[in-house]
């Protein structure tokens, strides 16, 4: 079987239920066991996920340049990727990531209630 095409162990949907859920460290619990587990490029695919939950959870407590920092390395994870690995759309997820943290920079932007509830990116498998 293609790599790109395994199914995911069970904590992962479990990690992923709670990604869109806007649960992200207790997603980032779970991911890092899945990880811990992966090879190649999978193990890739679970970090830049990580880094995503990371990123999303650092913008939750208004630590800008913390999650522009991890979104920036999840982005980069991405990148060695092929377009859809594992079931995910990685090249439409990163563009959700992308316009969520468009504009914005840990210099010049200023914690404010539109940013507050700016809607969070969530994470659909294909397939």
């Amino acid at each position: 079987m293609d790599s790109g095409s395994k199914p995911h162990p069970a904590d992962f949907y479990r990690g992923l239920e709670l990604f869109n859920r806007r649960f992200y460290y207790e997603c980032h619990d779970l991911w890092e066991e899945v990880w811990a587990e992966a090879k190649g490029r999978e193990k890739l695919f679970y970090q830049a996920l990580i880094m995503s939950a990371v990123s999303l959870y650092h913008y939750g407590n208004e630590n800008l340049e913390g999650a522009l920092s991890c979104h920036r390395k999840a982005r980069e994870r991405f990148r060695q990727l092929p377009d859809r690995f594992m079931t995910l759309n990685v090249s439409q997820f990163v563009a959700k990531m992308e316009a969520f943290y468009q504009g914005l920079s840990a210099e010049h932007s200023r914690w404010n209630q539109e940013l507050r509830n700016r809607p969070r990116p969530t994470i659909q498998l294909e397939g």
